[in-house]
């Protein structure tokens, strides 16, 4: 049996899911979270912070779940999460610049510092680009997706989605010092 282009595109870079496609034509939607769980997280952490992502984590893969048994078969799965993703962050934000903030019930004590605090760091230096870099920095670096397909996310040119990557990366590079 051969690898056609359209199984390449399906599956992601390990290719142990294009095996399995290859056997069965469809892959099992828990393997799908699976194989792209933690880069969906990082993306949804990078876009709406800590606190939000994983609430942004599970409903982009209830919408995935509704969505899969009609997703064509030549579809990147991975650029379609980070699509859900981006856009189930965006929805979270929304929805937190509407809530209000209520101090009745305040924790007794205060959290310890832990493997969070780098994602602190990440997402106060991310909060600090403008939108368009944040998000090419976001899809490119920790989604994993071609400068094309950041591109489309973006609604604009490959080469725009370049240009504000690397000026994400410049800025981040530049406050690196800042950080520590």
């Amino acid at each position: 049996m051969t690898h056609s282009s359209s199984d390449e595109r399906r599956t992601s870079r390990s290719g142990a899911l294009g095996r399995l496609l290859l056997v069965s034509g469809t892959i099992p939607f828990d393997l799908i979270v699976a194989e792209h769980g933690s880069m969906v997280l990082r993306v949804c952490r990078a876009v709406v912070g800590v606190h939000d992502a994983q609430d942004a984590w599970q409903e982009t893969f209830l919408a995935a779940l509704k969505a899969y048994p009609a997703l064509p078969t030549d579809t990147n799965v991975e650029a379609w999460l980070v699509t859900i993703a981006h856009r189930k962050a965006i929805d979270a934000t929304r929805r937190s610049s509407r809530a209000g903030v209520s101090f009745e019930q305040l924790p007794d004590q205060v959290a310890t510092a832990g493997a969070d605090e780098v994602d602190l760091d990440l997402t106060r230096a991310l909060a600090t680009l403008t939108e368009r870099q944040r998000l090419a920095v976001v899809f490119h670096y920790l989604g994993g997706l071609p400068y094309v397909e950041v591109a489309q996310l973006l609604g604009s040119t490959t080469d725009a989605a370049r240009r504000a990557s690397a000026d994400g990366i410049a800025r981040l590079r530049s406050m690196k010092g800042a950080l520590r």
